[in-house]
């Protein structure tokens, strides 16, 4: 093929052709059919060189399953295998268009030697969670002045698994964890009265009582026998049901309601790991996309984080659907906690609850409200806020009617926005702890 100097060297020889011809002179028009000869006639012969069969390239990552925002480093191995060394070469390496390339270049150009090789470096930034693939790779020959080149596409390919992010986690695990936590949301672990070695306080000795567990001193104090009370904790277990509709896309790019929910769900199921609770999750709209079941296996955070990578806003709510495919899974009591913009008919919704609550089952709805996660309406024009305004009390009428309606079922609706989504996921995660909600 012609390069873009090549095309120049065309268009000049037709520009000083067409000078000789108009002006009659006879020297620009033997430089200008000089010049289009010379390229024509060269295309061929390089063609019949340009074998670039004997080039091999490798691709080697450090890690093929990172967190989104974190850094990815690439290396990438030329090798000459053939018996003819190339005088200018180029390798592009392509990397997802939505990546940041962070330090280094995607390409190398130089010159190579028989069975030598060179190898380059970069390192990508992964942004938004999903399966990505790195590659192919472009092998681009060119004659020595630069007129013609040669292309070969190697369609080798890595695949990259990129989870949810794990900053929100990160700044819990800053805090403190379960001290500082504490301090800032309230956590706290349920706790029964029972056997334990929290102490809980005094209660009157009952005939049956142990001996051992009678605290003379207070007894003596009280004129009364006395005993000891201890906590034992207990654990819960939780399905976090992620609505993946279509209009759970709806938001700022990269802060979507889905993307807070997602969000959310890490948050919650790295919780209740490190209390030793069972937490699950389902991805669902119109299908169930996956289900991870509640569990404490060492992969289990693993198996969630691959799960969500790959939800997408697609489709609608079939809540009926996505609870019956849990409730045949599940034997122990449980706590739904769905995560969902309410902006589905309710008539599913409602159904989809009495069956939680006909097998024994809790739930309550953690929503996100549209327009909080859209542009604030001052950024819209006069006509744009008046219909804004309007479409939010439209939907905030709605929102309040299906609250009412779940109420009668015992479940609770929270309203929350960007600011609010990840602290109320963590205090509606204590309050269950504290009330002993869905106890195993």
């Amino acid at each position: 093929m012609i390069t873009e100097r090549g095309f120049v060297v065309v268009f000049a020889g037709v520009l000083l052709l067409t000078s000789g011809f108009a002006f009659s002179n006879y020297y620009l028009t033997v430089l200008g059919v000089y010049l289009i000869v010379g390229l024509v006639v060269t295309l061929p012969l390089f063609a019949t060189t340009a074998n670039i069969s004997g080039i091999e390239v490798d691709r080697n990552v450090d890690k093929v399953k990172v967190f989104s925002g974190d850094f990815l480093r690439i290396r990438v191995t030329i090798r000459n295998k053939s018996r003819r060394h190339f005088d200018f070469i180029e390798v592009w390496d392509r990397y997802p268009e939505t990546w940041i390339l962070a330090i280094g270049e995607n390409f190398m150009a130089s010159r190579i030697e028989p069975g030598s090789s060179i190898t380059f470096s970069y390192i990508l930034q992964a942004k938004n969670r999903g399966r990505y693939y790195l590659g192919p790779t472009e092998v681009v020959m060119r004659d020595r002045l630069g007129l013609h080149y040669y292309t070969r596409t190697l369609e080798a390919e890595t695949e990259i698994l990129v989870y949810p992010t794990w900053k929100d986690v990160r700044r819990m695990e800053s805090l403190g964890k379960q001290r500082q936590l504490g301090l800032m949301f309230g956590a706290h672990r349920t706790r029964v009265v029972g056997m334990g070695t929290d102490f809980a306080g005094f209660r009157a000795y009952t005939p049956g009582d142990a001996f051992r567990k009678i605290d003379w001193k207070t007894s003596a104090k009280r004129g009364n026998l006395m005993v000891k009370q201890y906590e034992m904790e207990k654990n819960v277990q939780i399905v976090c049901m992620i609505d993946t509709s279509g209009s759970m896309g709806n938001g700022y790019p990269d802060n979507t309601k889905l993307e807070y929910a997602i969000r959310a769900a890490v948050l919650l199921t790295y919780m209740g790991l490190e209390r030793k609770d069972l937490i699950g999750t389902c991805v669902f709209s119109d299908i169930v996309h996956s289900y991870i079941r509640p569990s404490l296996k060492p992969n289990h955070m693993y198996d969630v984080l691959e799960a969500l990578a790959m939800a997408e806003p697609t489709g609608w709510s079939d809540y009926e659907n996505a609870v019956s495919h849990v409730i045949e899974k599940t034997r122990k009591r449980t706590l739904f906690i769905f995560l969902t913009d309410l902006e589905e008919s309710p008539a599913p919704l409602l159904n989809a609850m009495k069956t939680v609550v006909a097998n024994g089952h809790r739930a309550q709805v953690i929503s996100p409200f549209g327009p909080w996660f859209e542009a604030p309406v001052g950024q819209f024009g006069p006509v744009e806020k008046v219909l804004a305004e309007a479409v939010s009390e439209e939907l905030w009428e709605r929102r309040k009617k299906i609250a009412r309606a779940l109420a009668r079922f015992g479940i609770e609706v929270v309203n929350v926005g960007p600011e609010d989504f990840l602290p109320t996921i963590i205090r509606q995660y204590n309050l269950a702890k504290q009330r002993g909600v869905a106890l195993f």
